[in-house]
Protein backbone atom coordinates (compact mmCIF):
# COMPACT_ATOMS: atom_id res chain seq x y z
CA UNK A 1 0.00 0.00 0.00
CA UNK A 2 2.76 1.99 0.60
CA UNK A 3 5.13 1.46 -1.94
CA UNK A 4 2.01 1.84 -4.49
CA UNK A 5 1.22 5.28 -2.88
CA UNK A 6 4.37 6.81 -2.99
CA UNK A 7 4.53 6.43 -7.24
CA UNK A 8 2.15 9.25 -7.56
CA UNK A 9 3.34 11.12 -4.90
CA UNK A 10 6.72 11.38 -6.81
CA UNK A 11 5.05 11.44 -9.94
CA UNK A 12 3.68 14.88 -8.98
CA UNK A 13 6.32 15.97 -7.18
CA UNK A 14 8.58 15.92 -10.87
CA UNK A 15 5.59 17.67 -12.65
CA UNK A 16 5.56 20.21 -10.42
CA UNK A 17 9.93 20.82 -10.72
CA UNK A 18 8.78 20.75 -14.11
CA UNK A 19 6.09 23.33 -13.93
CA UNK A 20 8.11 25.52 -12.18
CA UNK A 21 11.16 25.35 -13.64
CA UNK A 22 13.00 24.63 -11.03
CA UNK A 23 17.37 25.32 -11.84
CA UNK A 24 19.52 23.90 -9.63
CA UNK A 25 22.52 25.73 -8.22
CA UNK A 26 25.61 26.83 -10.35
CA UNK A 27 29.06 28.47 -11.19
CA UNK A 28 28.44 31.25 -13.58
CA UNK A 29 31.10 33.28 -15.56
CA UNK A 30 31.00 36.57 -13.51
CA UNK A 31 31.86 38.85 -16.72
CA UNK A 32 29.04 36.49 -18.79
CA UNK A 33 26.04 37.58 -20.31
CA UNK A 34 23.78 35.18 -17.88
CA UNK A 35 23.95 36.40 -14.97
CA UNK A 36 21.01 38.06 -13.00
CA UNK A 37 19.87 41.70 -14.19
CA UNK A 38 17.87 43.35 -11.19
CA UNK A 39 16.20 45.89 -12.09
CA UNK A 40 16.49 47.40 -8.37
CA UNK A 41 19.58 47.27 -7.31
CA UNK A 42 23.04 47.59 -8.68
CA UNK A 43 24.30 44.38 -9.61
CA UNK A 44 28.31 42.81 -10.15
CA UNK A 45 27.95 43.13 -13.47
CA UNK A 46 26.96 46.73 -12.70
CA UNK A 47 30.37 47.48 -10.56
CA UNK A 48 32.61 45.68 -13.52
CA UNK A 49 31.15 47.80 -16.25
CA UNK A 50 31.64 51.21 -13.80
CA UNK A 51 35.24 50.52 -13.18
CA UNK A 52 36.03 49.42 -16.32
CA UNK A 53 34.77 52.69 -18.23
CA UNK A 54 36.02 55.26 -15.06
CA UNK A 55 39.78 53.34 -15.21
CA UNK A 56 40.04 53.55 -18.78
CA UNK A 57 38.85 56.86 -19.16
CA UNK A 58 41.14 57.94 -16.25
CA UNK A 59 44.34 56.26 -17.64
CA UNK A 60 43.78 57.39 -20.96
CA UNK A 61 43.51 60.80 -19.94
CA UNK A 62 47.08 61.28 -19.51
CA UNK A 63 46.79 62.96 -16.32
CA UNK A 64 47.80 60.02 -14.24
CA UNK A 65 51.42 60.87 -16.09
CA UNK A 66 51.57 64.30 -14.84
CA UNK A 67 51.96 64.16 -11.59
CA UNK A 68 55.82 64.86 -10.47
CA UNK A 69 56.52 61.43 -9.35
CA UNK A 70 55.81 58.40 -11.12
CA UNK A 71 54.07 56.11 -10.59
CA UNK A 72 51.83 58.78 -8.98
CA UNK A 73 50.17 58.55 -5.10
CA UNK A 74 46.63 58.22 -4.84
CA UNK A 75 44.55 58.43 -1.79
CA UNK A 76 40.71 57.17 -1.80
CA UNK A 77 38.14 60.22 -0.15
CA UNK A 78 34.73 60.60 0.05
CA UNK A 79 32.30 58.10 -1.93
CA UNK A 80 28.83 58.67 -1.79
CA UNK A 81 25.61 55.83 -2.43
CA UNK A 82 22.60 58.62 -3.68
CA UNK A 83 20.34 55.62 -5.10
CA UNK A 84 17.56 54.54 -2.84
CA UNK A 85 19.07 51.06 -2.37
CA UNK A 86 21.75 50.60 1.04
CA UNK A 87 25.31 48.78 -0.72
CA UNK A 88 28.45 48.90 0.24
CA UNK A 89 30.26 51.75 -2.12
CA UNK A 90 33.72 49.54 -1.29
CA UNK A 91 32.37 47.21 -3.87
CA UNK A 92 33.15 49.51 -6.34
CA UNK A 93 35.87 51.61 -5.21
CA UNK A 94 37.89 48.11 -4.48
CA UNK A 95 37.25 47.07 -8.26
CA UNK A 96 38.61 50.37 -9.55
CA UNK A 97 41.74 50.66 -7.00
CA UNK A 98 42.84 47.22 -8.31
CA UNK A 99 42.58 47.69 -11.72
CA UNK A 100 44.41 51.08 -11.53
CA UNK A 101 47.16 49.38 -9.22
CA UNK A 102 47.39 46.62 -12.00
CA UNK A 103 48.00 49.48 -14.29
CA UNK A 104 51.52 50.31 -12.96
CA UNK A 105 50.74 53.96 -12.50
CA UNK A 106 49.60 54.88 -9.55
CA UNK A 107 50.40 53.58 -5.80
CA UNK A 108 47.70 53.97 -3.28
CA UNK A 109 48.79 55.54 0.05
CA UNK A 110 47.44 53.76 3.18
CA UNK A 111 49.11 57.07 5.42
CA UNK A 112 45.95 59.51 4.95
CA UNK A 113 42.45 58.83 4.42
CA UNK A 114 39.38 60.76 4.56
CA UNK A 115 37.82 61.74 8.51
CA UNK A 116 41.31 60.16 9.47
CA UNK A 117 40.07 56.13 8.75
CA UNK A 118 41.94 54.25 6.02
CA UNK A 119 41.51 50.21 5.22
CA UNK A 120 44.56 49.53 6.78
CA UNK A 121 45.30 51.31 10.14
CA UNK A 122 48.69 49.22 10.47
CA UNK A 123 50.09 50.97 7.36
CA UNK A 124 49.42 54.11 8.86
CA UNK A 125 50.33 53.33 11.96
CA UNK A 126 53.83 51.91 10.75
CA UNK A 127 53.98 55.02 8.86
CA UNK A 128 53.52 57.69 11.36
CA UNK A 129 56.00 55.66 13.62
CA UNK A 130 58.74 55.52 11.20
CA UNK A 131 58.41 58.98 10.05
CA UNK A 132 58.80 59.75 14.07
CA UNK A 133 61.52 57.92 14.27
CA UNK A 134 63.29 59.15 11.89
CA UNK A 135 63.03 62.41 13.45
CA UNK A 136 61.10 63.86 10.36
CA UNK A 137 57.92 66.34 10.10
CA UNK A 138 55.75 65.66 7.37
CA UNK A 139 56.38 67.09 4.00
CA UNK A 140 54.66 66.96 0.67
CA UNK A 141 56.23 63.87 -0.91
CA UNK A 142 54.67 62.17 2.25
CA UNK A 143 50.87 63.32 0.74
CA UNK A 144 48.92 61.90 -1.98
CA UNK A 145 49.17 64.00 -5.72
CA UNK A 146 45.74 62.87 -6.25
CA UNK A 147 42.66 62.41 -4.43
CA UNK A 148 39.36 60.31 -6.18
CA UNK A 149 35.37 61.23 -4.67
CA UNK A 150 32.63 59.07 -6.36
CA UNK A 151 29.11 59.45 -6.28
CA UNK A 152 26.45 56.92 -7.55
CA UNK A 153 23.07 58.34 -8.65
CA UNK A 154 19.65 56.99 -9.59
CA UNK A 155 17.45 57.96 -12.40
CA UNK A 156 14.15 55.97 -12.69
CA UNK A 157 10.82 56.15 -14.57
CA UNK A 158 8.25 53.95 -15.94
CA UNK A 159 5.80 53.47 -18.79
CA UNK A 160 3.07 51.07 -18.29
CA UNK A 161 4.02 48.43 -16.80
CA UNK A 162 7.56 48.76 -18.13
CA UNK A 163 10.11 50.05 -15.86
CA UNK A 164 13.41 51.81 -16.56
CA UNK A 165 16.26 52.64 -13.85
CA UNK A 166 19.74 54.09 -14.78
CA UNK A 167 22.61 54.10 -12.39
CA UNK A 168 25.12 56.88 -12.75
CA UNK A 169 28.49 56.25 -11.78
CA UNK A 170 30.76 59.28 -11.35
CA UNK A 171 34.40 60.20 -10.27
CA UNK A 172 36.68 62.93 -9.51
CA UNK A 173 40.27 63.48 -9.59
CA UNK A 174 41.92 66.11 -7.55
CA UNK A 175 45.46 67.07 -7.66
CA UNK A 176 46.43 67.79 -3.91
CA UNK A 177 48.81 70.43 -4.89
CA UNK A 178 46.65 72.64 -6.44
CA UNK A 179 43.31 71.43 -5.02
CA UNK A 180 41.78 71.82 -8.75
CA UNK A 181 39.40 69.18 -10.46
CA UNK A 182 42.10 67.13 -13.36
CA UNK A 183 39.55 64.98 -14.35
CA UNK A 184 35.86 63.99 -14.17
CA UNK A 185 34.65 60.38 -15.87
CA UNK A 186 31.10 59.27 -15.80
CA UNK A 187 29.50 56.17 -16.48
CA UNK A 188 25.50 55.44 -16.78
CA UNK A 189 24.20 52.01 -16.78
CA UNK A 190 20.50 52.10 -17.69
CA UNK A 191 17.89 48.74 -17.15
CA UNK A 192 14.52 48.10 -18.91
CA UNK A 193 11.92 45.46 -18.16
CA UNK A 194 9.13 44.43 -16.20
CA UNK A 195 10.98 42.29 -13.64
CA UNK A 196 14.22 40.45 -12.88
CA UNK A 197 15.78 38.49 -15.61
CA UNK A 198 18.97 36.21 -16.61
CA UNK A 199 21.12 37.46 -19.03
CA UNK A 200 22.04 40.98 -20.86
Amino acid sequence: MTSSSSVPVCAVLIAVTAVCGCQPAQYVDSKGSNLVVSMNQVNIQDFEAASEALVGGMVNSGVLAKAPRQPAALAISRVVNDTSRQFDTDQLMKKIRIALLQTGKVQVTQAVGFGGTVEDPMAKETYEAKRFLDGKSQTPVDLPDFTITAKILENATSAGSTKQISYIFQMSLADTASGRLVWEGEKTITKQGEKNAIGF
